[in-house]
């Protein structure tokens, strides 16, 4: 039955063990680059329009459906799991601004955070926002960007109801509760909004054609938003804009960056009507991270070196002194990112991988007296910032978790460096971490560098190479996969399943220089480091083939083709969550959203030398007959950073050539964008089936 619902479109590539669909009816595209010709028979699923093309969609819902169909028992098993996890009553740290705490709560049986804030004098609760009454009436809601007013008279957020990265910014009055007639749309997705300290000048970004962030917008309250003014529009595509607020609120600093540079701008919050000067002028390969403190400017840059080092410059007015070096480049140490209080500045850094913070005590004349450092602190986990607006704080608010330690919000002092926990997260169905073990384990990679894997599993559980594992893998951006506490898993762990992250370079992990070693013409690195992981992880007998499941989402997707490609006898099965898999047309392509501004990320392959590298790992180029691991992939409708037809490309390459048996599977989500479903419980939907697949193929579904 399953078979004939996809035979019968014709457009469809059938199933293992049919004919192709005739190639007149699969309008097969043929590329030629570099005198070079490839053919792409399934060109045609980009026709969004095509009838056809959704009919497709559809009916690999159905197949996949069918499969999950005898799995209904795990499923509900593993939703009631996942969700007796779920903290129906939950209410975030507040965090002070002015005269109020500001804080988030979900209430039972709420999708969506309800946005309070109450006086610090009498603590009474004021209700600024219910997401919840926003989000009726749509199947996709996403809210955020939320700022208040600095006379705490008014909020201003943004909305998206299709997944996509545009949205419409809202104004609400909060002592009558009114909305007000204001309302901007067509904003970018990146932070932001930022008042001007007068109450009723508002900063935002818009996105260009290709939802590329690239106008800095002024909007002043009671006017219509066609009057709005640009402050700034970058006109390089390989550039994105951002804005945020010195913690002083002196300046709206416009951030203009691509991959390797950055060029700062500044309007004074308190004549928020004055044009954009430039504070720090873009050269080819300079990053600077900056921060405002009385009168002086601070930037992690890598002007000293690759890792980062710390400098120092006068403010004269939004105009830039020369920069001084207060802390050299040590190439143990990465630099982050720099924020600056009053007292104390704090400085995000990985020191030989592992995270934390340094915390300065300038002097008058500003030459630090000595750094304090604060590393995350549990091992094998991470320590992020969190929002600590108030300039004159004593304490930096941190984020800290590991496998085995829920997310904890803590207040750092900047004096002495000690931490005062305010907040775990709680697991209502309980949890005992006492009953798991969290591991580090090396891998050495096919050029001798030393890759670390973390890892948590049962205690009780043998290293005889029978537990199934999965393996996490990412390692692009420069973003740091570390281990984080997800109650989720659980469900994968009390069943004997191990969890695992692999940190591959071009990742963060080691800094910048780990980044640069697994990007553009070094890509090929990022996958070949998981494999080497995934074969120590089978050679240490944490896991086996026939027991070892490869997961990636997005950027990580690309592991994910590889690993299918080059090494599919190393996995029993493979999760690709919106996976970035046809990467060589999509960079061919400036018009998808994205591909400009990471031609330094991936490259442009209209360079020969980008060209050969790409093509030879891309998952999709790559897909030849053999026999694959069991797959399961979702992609989103209405994804504006991997679009649909990517997944479904190559899922639909992969089914014409498959020579075995293991099921290979698509769903797509029409309601939804990048991230999939929205809520906090259908969140867990999605889950649950990921999970369902995964301990059905290791045959664990009982």
């Amino acid at each position: 039955m399953l078979r004939s619902i996809l035979a019968s479109l014709v457009l469809v590539t059938p199933l293992v063990g049919q004919e192709p669909t005739p190639k007149a009816e699969r309008r097969s595209f043929s590329h030629r680059e570099h005198g070079e010709a490839r053919q792409d028979d399934y060109s045609w699923l980009k026709q969004r329009d095509d009838p056809a093309v959704r009919k497709y969609l559809v009916a690999e819902n159905s197949y996949t459906g069918a499969y999950f169909k005898p799995l209904k028992p795990l499923y509900t098993t593993l939703l009631k799991e996942l969700r007796s996890r779920v903290v129906d009553e939950d209410v975030s740290v507040p965090v002070q601004r002015g005269a109020y705490l500001y804080y988030e709560k979900y209430v039972a049986g709420s999708e969506y955070e309800t946005l309070c804030r109450k006086k610090v004098a009498d603590g009474v609760e004021e209700i600024m926002l219910d997401f919840n009454q926003r989000a009726k009436g749509h199947q996709v809601f996403l809210g955020g960007g939320a700022s208040v007013s600095p006379d705490d008279r008014l909020l201003a957020w943004k909305e998206n109801h299709d997944g996509t990265d545009v949205y419409t910014l809202h104004f609400l009055e909060l002592a009558t509760g009114k909305l007000l007639p204001d309302e901007v749309q067509g904003t970018a997705f990146h932070m932001g909004p930022v008042w001007g300290n007068d109450n009723r000048t508002l900063f935002y970004t818009t996105p260009d054609d290709t939802q590329r962030s690239y106008r800095v917008m002024r909007h002043v309250l009671g006017t219509a938003a066609k009057a709005d003014v640009v402050v700034y529009e970058e006109a390089d595509r390989q550039f994105d804009v951002r804005i945020s607020p010195t913690k002083d609120r002196k300046y709206l600093m416009i951030e203009s960056g691509s991959t390797n540079t950055t060029e700062t701008r500044v309007v004074p919050l308190d004549r928020p009507g004055e044009p954009a000067v430039v504070l720090i002028p873009r050269k080819a390969g300079i990053r600077h991270n900056v921060a405002h403190r009385e009168g002086r400017w601070y930037s992690v840059s890598n002007l000293g070196g690759t890792n980062g080092c710390l400098l120092t410059a006068v403010d004269a007015d939004g105009k830039l002194g020369d920069w001084e070096e207060l802390w050299p480049y040590e190439e143990k140490l990465a630099l982050q990112w720099v924020d600056a209080f009053a007292s104390h500045i704090v400085v995000g850094a990985r020191n030989q991988g592992v995270p934390g913070v340094f915390l300065l005590d300038p002097e008058t004349k500003d030459k630090v007296k000595d750094h304090r450092w604060v590393p995350a602190p549990v091992e094998g986990g991470s320590l992020d910032s969190d929002d600590t607006p108030d300039y004159h704080a004593t304490a930096q608010r941190v984020m800290y978790t590991s496998y085995v330690t829920p997310f904890t919000v803590a207040d750092l002092n900047l004096a002495d460096g000690t931490m005062k926990v305010l907040k775990q997260k709680k697991v209502p169905s309980g949890f005992d971490p006492a009953k798991y073990v969290v591991e580090k384990v090396e891998a050495k990679a096919a050029d001798g560098v030393v890759v670390p894997v973390w890892l948590v599993r049962r205690k009780d559980l043998p290293l005889d190479g029978s537990a199934g594992l999965v393996l996490d893998g990412y390692g692009s951006y420069g973003s740091c996969s570390d281990p984080w506490f997800d109650a989720g898993a659980l469900s994968l762990l009390d069943r004997g399943v191990t969890v695992a992250t692999a940190q591959v370079r071009g990742g963060g992990e080691f800094g910048r220089t780990w980044y640069e070693a697994g990007r553009v013409l070094k890509k090929e690195v990022t996958f070949t480091d998981y494999i080497a992981c995934a074969k120590r992880l089978v050679e240490l007998k944490y896991t086996s083939p026939s027991s070892l499941c490869a997961y990636g989402a997005s950027a990580g997707g690309l592991i994910m083709g590889y690993v299918m490609n080059q090494a599919p006898e190393l996995f029993r099965a493979v999760v690709a969550d919106v996976p970035f898999v046809d990467a060589l047309n999509t960079q061919f392509d400036p018009s998808i959203p994205l591909v400009t501004g990471e031609y330094e990320e991936w490259g442009n392959p209209e360079d020969r030398a980008v060209f050969d590298v790409m093509r030879r790992y891309v998952p999709y180029e790559n897909v030849k007959p053999q026999v694959f691991p069991s797959l399961y992939v979702t992609t989103g409708w209405n994804d504006p950073r991997v679009a649909y037809w990517e997944p479904a490309k190559w899922v639909a390459k992969i089914r014409a050539v498959h020579q075995g048996k293991n099921p290979v599977l698509l769903e797509t989500n029409f309601d939804a964008g990048h991230g999939g479903a929205t809520g906090r419980y259908a969140q867990l939907e999605d889950v649950a089936r990921r999970y369902a697949f995964i301990l059905r193929e290791l045959g664990k579904e009982n």
